[in-house]
């Protein structure tokens, strides 16, 4: 299935912004838990993984800023279902 298809059957949930290109042109911040999550996953990857991801953060289309973005959408979804 193409990623067009996945989306039509995804359970999206009110009030969450699903797309990550309109997320970084809208200005949405990090929900907090992600930045303390990915803080976290950056050291233990550095620490005891010898740096094998290579996390980055900070700037535009860095691989940690990527995943960020997916993790806001986990968490704002978690979030708006309470």
């Amino acid at each position: 299935m193409t990623p067009e298809e996945l989306q039509k059957d995804y359970d999206k949930t009110k009030g969450v912004e699903y797309d990550i290109g309109k997320r970084w042109e809208n200005g949405i911040a990090h929900n907090h838990q992600s930045e303390l999550l990915m803080d976290k996953i950056k050291k233990i990857d550095f620490i005891w993984n010898d740096d094998h991801f290579c996390w980055k953060t900070g700037g535009d289309g860095d691989n940690g800023e990527a995943l960020m973005y997916v993790l806001d959408i986990i968490f704002d979804e978690r979030e708006a279902k309470r």
